[in-house]
C-alpha cells in the first residue's frame, strides 16, 4: 500500500491539472484582458474622486484601498488559470446542500455560469469586511467576443506582489460574447480558491472538477 499511495497521488494531481495544452491563444487572451483589468482596477484604486464617490468617507475602507492603490500592479508572478467544471461547480454547491441535478435541465448551464463568476468574491469573502467592500469598490469587468473553443467558464488567478493578486472570472454567455470580471485579492488566493473547489478532498481529484494550466509571469505592457 506505501507504494501504491504516492503512484496514486501523482495519478489524481495529474488529472486535476491540464492533460492537453491550453490553445495558445485562449491562454494569451486571458492573460491580456487580466492585465488590462488589472491596469484599471490600479487606476481606479488611485482615483481619489472614483473612490469617493462610492465610499464617501468610510476611512476604514479607505485606507485598504489606499494600500492596494499603493502596490505594484505592473508586473505578475505566474498565474494560474482554471477551467471550471461540473466537479468544481458541484463542491461549491455542496455549502448549500444542492448540486447541479437538482435544478431543471434547462437551467443548469446558466447555474454553472452564475456559480462560477462568483467564485473569486467568494474567495475574497472570506477576509476581512473592510478588504472584501474595497474588492466590490474596485470591481472591473469588460465584454469582448471570442471564437466557439473559448471556455465557458473561467477563473485566472495573477500574484503581483507579496500582498496582493487579482482574481478574473470569465463567462461565456450567447453568440461567443465573454463577459471578464476581475477583483484585487489576496496574495494566498490561488491556495484558498483550490480549497473552496475541493482540491484537498481526495474524492473530487478524481471527478470532472477543474483543468489547470500556467501563466507566464510577465511585466503588462503600458496601455
Amino acid at each position: 500500500m506505501k507504494r501504491i499511495l504516492p503512484v496514486l497521488i501523482v495519478l489524481m494531481l495529474t488529472v486535476c491539472t491540464a492533460c492537453a495544452e491550453l490553445r495558445p491563444d485562449i491562454k494569451e487572451t486571458v492573460l491580456e484582458r487580466t492585465e488590462a483589468l488589472t491596469g484599471m482596477m490600479a487606476d481606479a484604486a488611485r482615483s481619489d474622486a472614483y473612490v469617493r464617490l462610492y465610499l464617501g468617507n468610510n476611512e476604514p475602507v479607505l485606507k485598504v484601498i489606499r494600500q492596494i492603490a499603493a502596490a505594484d500592479w505592473q508586473r505578475h508572478g505566474q498565474g494560474t488559470v482554471f477551467i471550471v467544471k461540473t466537479g468544481a461547480v458541484n463542491a461549491y454547491l455542496n455549502a448549500s446542500g444542492v448540486s447541479l441535478n437538482d435544478f431543471p435541465e434547462s437551467i443548469r448551464e446558466r447555474v454553472r455560469r452564475s456559480v462560477a463568476s462568483s467564485m473569486p468574491s467568494a474567495v475574497i469573502s472570506a477576509e476581512s469586511v473592510d478588504f472584501a467592500a474595497a474588492a466590490s469598490v474596485l470591481r472591473t469587468g469588460t465584454t469582448f467576443l471570442a471564437d466557439g473553443d473559448f471556455p465557458s467558464c473561467a477563473v485566472v488567478f495573477l500574484k503581483y506582489n507579496d500582498l496582493y493578486g487579482v482574481l478574473c472570472a470569465f463567462v461565456k454567455g450567447e453568440n461567443d460574447t465573454v463577459s471578464a470580471s476581475l477583483i484585487p485579492a489576496p496574495a494566498n488566493a490561488e491556495d484558498r480558491f483550490r480549497q473552496m473547489i475541493g482540491l484537498g478532498g481526495l474524492g473530487l481529484m478524481l471527478t470532472d472538477a477543474f483543468e489547470a494550466y500556467p501563466l507566464e509571469a510577465r511585466t503588462a505592457e503600458p496601455v
